[in-house]
């Protein structure tokens, strides 16, 4: 993660956008629930100015925005995850 210059857990962020689909900020402080929310708000900014993730309004409820994984960045995102799947098992 270092030589990509991403925070702790874009990783986490990644697979649960890719597991679930779009989620709110309050959604993925939900699910990654063993994390801080202040570390999940700091990696989505973080992700966001990559442009690994975008957000789109929430046409239910306009006060949140809904994130989703750039389907531009979704080949950089697979080699991504494939690097830590290598690295960790």
């Amino acid at each position: 993660m270092k030589e990509l210059r991403l925070p702790k857990g874009s990783i986490d962020i990644i697979k649960a956008l890719e597991n679930r689909g779009g989620l709110t900020q309050i959604q993925l402080i939900d699910t990654l629930n063993d994390k801080k929310p202040r570390a999940i708000r700091y990696t989505i900014r973080t992700l966001l100015e990559k442009g690994l993730i975008i957000k789109r309004p929430n046409f239910e409820d306009m006060r949140s925005s809904i994130i989703y994984i750039n389907d531009k960045m979704q080949d950089f995102i697979f080699k991504l995850l494939r690097i830590n799947e290598i690295n960790y098992t």
